[in-house]
């Protein structure tokens, strides 16, 4: 799956993209084939084992495999810029290109990366810094789920998007929490799409710059899991925030988010009856991944999504 997104992810906007791309890659494979020697006899993780869990990939580390680590500045790769990861109060992890002489943004896309039930964006720090050393331009975003008792297991509380009250397609339909958290993502994007002013505390005018805006053509919804559900749900059926007219007071209809794509991974569409594409969403490619024994999310819930979306 990692090859195939980082083509979706390199790739622009098509005019008529595939729709939705479900991927069959059988676990068993995904686990045995963990790590190949190249010709410098220096171990390197095969692409596929960065897009299982947080779990899986430490326990291949406990069965001592021994993997080279990833370079966290991209210079080999953009000689002007380097990364630099950001921890927030609200425990949002941002994984940003840099300049390497002044410190500033030097991003033009953006992907937000939402982690599974019962997990933290702590658990996607390495997959992303992987990807980030392979699109030195792109700015990760990972957010952390707000800990909620959980109905489907007993009322524990933990780091969830929403809550789940069973797997069956009827209880699917509740998500008491989905509203919640597509306001968190939509913020996230907004901020994205703003430019933002920097400026010293004791500096004139010609200390303040600008920094540009991303366009929601140049942002991407990844999610895994539960996660994967928000990322899609959100994606297609949202609606751009307007705060600048609103304050202006200018009307405009609001349009849809019109994302340059959507990373589904081992995920499935919520509220499935009530899903409708927001005008300008409709040509969104989505990039759908799935386990075909995955024993949590069966593959069968991605068959339903592809065909309900």
């Amino acid at each position: 799956p990692a090859t195939s997104m980082l083509r979706f992810l390199k790739n622009s906007r098509s005019t008529n993209p595939p729709y939705l791309d479900l991927e069959r890659i059988p676990c068993k494979q995904q686990i045995a084939k963990k790590a190949e020697h190249n010709n410098n006899n220096r171990c390197i993780m095969r692409p596929s084992l960065f897009f299982t869990s947080s779990l899986t990939l430490s326990s291949h580390l406990r069965h001592g495999i021994r993997v080279r680590a990833l370079a966290s500045s991209s210079s080999s790769l953009h000689a002007t810029s380097k990364t630099t990861t950001m921890r927030q109060d609200d425990r949002t992890i941002v994984i940003a290109p840099v300049d390497a002489d002044n410190d500033s943004p030097r991003h033009t896309a953006s992907v937000i990366l939402c982690h599974g039930l019962g997990d933290t964006a702590e658990g996607w720090v390495d997959p992303a810094r992987y990807l980030s050393n392979q699109l030195p331009h792109v700015k990760f975003i990972l957010p952390t789920a707000p800990t909620q008792p959980v109905t489907l297991n007993m009322g524990m509380s933990m780091p969830s998007w929403y809550d789940i009250v069973g797997l069956d397609s009827r209880s699917n339909e509740v998500c008491d929490g989905l509203d919640d958290s597509m306001d968190r993502i939509l913020g996230l994007l907004e901020e994205e799409a703003l430019p933002v002013r920097d400026s010293d505390d004791d500096a004139g005018d010609e200390s303040c710059k600008s920094t540009s805006s991303i366009d929601y053509s140049r942002m991407v919804l990844m999610g895994f899991s539960q996660g994967g559900a928000l990322a899609l749900y959100t994606g297609m059926t949202q609606r751009r925030v307007h705060k600048q007219q609103q304050q202006q007071q200018q009307s405009q209809p609001p349009e849809g988010l019109g994302l340059a794509g959507i990373v589904v991974m081992s995920g499935y569409l919520p509220r499935s009856k009530q899903f409708a594409v927001a005008p300008g969403s409709e040509n969104t490619p989505i990039l759908h991944c799935h386990g075909m024994q995955d024993p949590v999310v069966p593959v069968q819930a991605t068959e339903l999504s592809r065909e309900r979306v």
